[in-house]
């Protein structure tokens, strides 16, 4: 088996697409669909049903995918290596990302190439915070950003920032500028945008709610943090939003909610040997926290 064979079979498996994955190695999909019609004939196994909706994997082929991918990030790891001793810093970097969660992704993504400009960068951001921990502990993503509280045991988890719930007001709405407190039980007449119905954020919600006793007046769902933002900045509802470290937002009134609820925010990754470039990240996702917990202190 070559190298090349791994990792198109990856990709395959990935993009569930021949011709996408084809697009992503910058091959053609006819030499691509040579490569894995050869690997099925030396290993006498089918890896692939054919669809018309596209490629997915075989009950065999699952199998092979995690030593697979496990090759693959043992060859990073080699070619990382060599560049260290060059003196060079080079790799590819596979990051997965909360939408909800209040810490700066794009200040941190931005820190980081700025530090390590060799460095490649996938960078996804699913619908459910729970898909993050199945992509880094599948090895589909190399490292991600989410709430580590219901981490499950298949992952390593580093907290660099702890939120806190608070209620996100239109500016025309607060009757009470002075007051920077709001109970739990006043929210019942606040009509709020709250996290689709199913997801880890919303089922959060919904069993911190049920624990104090209270009913959100849920006027509709959305899954993006920042266009939530707008919507409260636009006056259409207020936000139950996670706060850690951002300063006044123009035209948006913060509250905090008593009781408080929070949770721990941090790096995600594969127990074992990380790759250098999963290290360097891991390492700026941490100064960004560091960063955070001095400025919250002043």
């Amino acid at each position: 088996m070559e190298l090349q064979q791994v990792r198109i079979l990856v990709a395959v498996a990935e993009h569930r697409s021949f011709t996408r994955a084809a697009a992503a190695l910058h091959v053609t999909q006819s030499s691509l669909s040579h490569s894995i019609a050869k690997l099925e004939t030396e290993i006498g196994l089918r890896l692939f049903h054919r669809t018309r909706h596209g490629a997915v994997l075989t009950s065999d082929g699952e199998t092979l995918l995690v030593p697979a991918r496990r090759i693959l990030q043992d060859f990073d790891l080699f070619d990382e290596a060599v560049s260290g001793i060059r003196g060079t810093t080079v790799g590819h970097l596979r990051l997965v990302y909360s939408q909800t969660i209040s810490v700066s992704t794009g200040k941190i993504i931005s820190e980081f190439t700025r530090r390590y400009p060799g460095i490649r960068m996938q960078i996804s951001a699913p619908r459910d915070d729970s898909d993050i921990f199945h992509l880094v502990e599948t090895g589909v993503c190399d490292v991600g950003l989410a709430r580590i509280d219901e981490a499950p045991p298949g992952v390593d988890t580093e907290t660099i920032a702890t939120e806190t719930l608070v209620l996100l007001l239109p500016q025309a709405w607060d009757s009470d500028p002075t007051r920077t407190d709001l109970p739990w039980d006043e929210l019942s007449d606040v009509p709020l945008i709250v996290p689709p119905a199913g997801s880890a954020s919303r089922n959060r919600l919904d069993r911190f709610s049920n624990q104090i006793g209270i009913t959100v007046n849920a006027l509709l769902e959305n899954e993006n943090r920042w266009m939530s933002i707008e919507m409260v900045r636009s006056g259409v509802a207020a936000f139950l939003a996670s706060q850690a470290s951002e300063s006044t937002i123009p035209g948006v009134v913060q509250k905090r909610l008593v009781p408080t609820e929070t949770s721990e925010v941090g790096i995600v990754t594969r127990p074992g040997l990380l790759t250098s470039a999963t290290s360097a990240f891991a390492e700026v996702a941490r100064d960004w926290g560091r960063d955070g917990t001095d400025n919250r202190r002043r």
